[in-house]
């Protein structure tokens, strides 16, 4: 496989680059190799001349050809990799870019401000080669949002083998009814993704009387393919992360947030077309609450946490779980992407509360500071007020997970959206979060 296409961002260097020039790789469907940034005749942009702007006709070029791969398969387009003469082209050598990391800076704005709809998976970074010059690679993967067009030519381009072309208005409207298609294949994986939560009350022996938390990440396209996860007593292909440690700081002051059970060894086992691993309070015929995690073969990520309540007994759920739990699994998706050599695949998540039996109380402890280690909602909490979750089921808008650089975002707007659906506003005294791996 080709590294630049499979590797995370952060880990591609100078290595990689060599390696399309040693192995001689061709331009293709996924792939496409520009010397310098592209202009009519023998110009020369302004940009290679040393100027603090990029040229209208590379920007144009540039813009077509990744909105192309995007309403294709997604690929990258590598500035500053010189071509032979052969047909199809391939990569002969390194042609570096000028202050390249400061244009790929420059050509972030550009991707956002000219494709309509916005592209919802792009990356583009350096690799630097010699002082401040290198290759740029832009990078963006098949679009759920497709057909896209450059803003300023209305056009729709496509990636056809090692060529970019305009689409046919049948293509267009063809593309277009895939796209919701394929929304109405998300949508009906999630409501089965429901109603097998569901089974799991009936599995913990009290329907009648329990509270799940269930979070749910699906590959929107279908590039996420594993052949197996399950091998050999464990995950296979180095899928399993450590559960994280997800603190927060206020000021000078840090502090774990709670977990919802006390996490400790546990074992993967198989499952049709993937794996699961649960932890339990106590021994599993009669344990009040448990946490499961689910892999499957395409990709889908899944934590899921139940609690049985006893009677007379009034337990809460606390937001520091919610939280803790939507950092695993945004992390864990993160990381089955990258291992399925498709880094820029883009995931829905999904994030539900449901009830059964009465109503269950909500401790606003997390936001007021107070700890405790129990999961009963006793006079002192209650004292500092608490909300109602009612039998209704509780769904969150469906987040995105994208770039790696907009998790903190996507965090930040959970957490306002969590505490927003308390009722409860959440400002600046909230200071922020910090995630460390811990051990498994």
């Amino acid at each position: 496989m080709i590294e630049v296409l499979s590797k995370p961002a952060d880990q591609v260097r100078v290595g990689d680059i060599e390696s399309l020039i040693e192995s001689e790789v061709p331009e293709g469907e996924q792939i496409e190799f520009k010397e310098s940034l592209p202009t009519p005749g023998d110009s020369t942009d302004p940009w290679m001349s040393g100027e603090n702007r990029i040229g209208e006709p590379a920007k144009k070029k540039i813009l077509k050809e990744v909105t192309a791969f995007a309403n294709a398969y997604g690929g990258v387009l590598l500035l500053g990799i010189e071509e032979s003469d052969t047909k199809p082209p391939v990569a002969a050598k390194i042609s570096p870019i000028p202050r390249c990391a400061e244009l790929a800076e420059r050509m972030e704005l550009v991707f956002r401000d000219c494709v309509e709809p916005q592209l919802p998976r792009i990356e583009i970074f350096a690799v630097q080669t010699e002082g401040d010059k290198g290759v740029v690679l832009i990078r963006v993967g098949k679009s759920r949002l497709a057909p896209h067009r450059v803003t300023k030519t209305r056009v729709c381009p496509v990636r056809r083998a090692d060529r970019c072309e305009e689409m046919t208005m049948r293509e267009i409207q063809d593309m277009t009814l895939n796209v919701s298609r394929g929304l109405e294949r998300l949508e009906r994986r999630l409501s089965e993704r429901t109603k097998r939560f569901h089974l799991e009350f009936k599995r913990r022996g009290s329907p009648e009387n329990a509270y799940g938390i269930r979070l749910t990440a699906v590959p929107i396209g279908d590039e996420i393919r594993f052949e197996r996860v399950f091998r050999q007593g464990g995950l296979a292909e180095d899928l399993d992360i450590p559960w994280l440690t997800v603190s927060h700081q206020q000021g000078n002051d840090i502090s774990d947030l709670e977990t919802p059970l006390d996490f400790h060894s546990a074992c993967w086992r198989p499952i049709l077309r993937g794996a699961r691993k649960e932890i339990h309070s106590d021994p599993p015929m009669i344990s009040r609450e448990f946490i499961y995690r689910e892999l499957y073969c395409d990709g889908l990520v899944e934590l899921g946490f139940i609690m049985r309540r006893l009677d007379g007994v009034n337990y809460f759920i606390s937001p520091d779980w919610l939280v803790f739990l939507f950092v695993n699994l945004i992390k864990h998706a993160h990381h089955v992407r990258n291992k399925s050599g498709f880094p820029v695949a883009e995931y829905a998540i999904e994030v539900a509360i449901f009830a059964v039996g009465t109503s269950i109380p909500v401790a606003l402890k997390s936001k007021l500071g107070l700890r405790s280690k129990s999961h009963i909602l006793d006079e002192s909490l209650e004292s500092h007020g608490s909300r109602v979750l009612h039998s209704n089921p509780i769904k969150f808008p469906q987040y995105s997970l994208g770039d790696l650089d907009e998790i903190p975002k996507l965090l930040a707007l959970f957490r306002r959206d969590l505490w927003n659906s308390l009722g409860e506003d959440i400002g600046i005294e909230e200071g922020v979060l910090r995630i460390e791996d811990s051990p498994n």
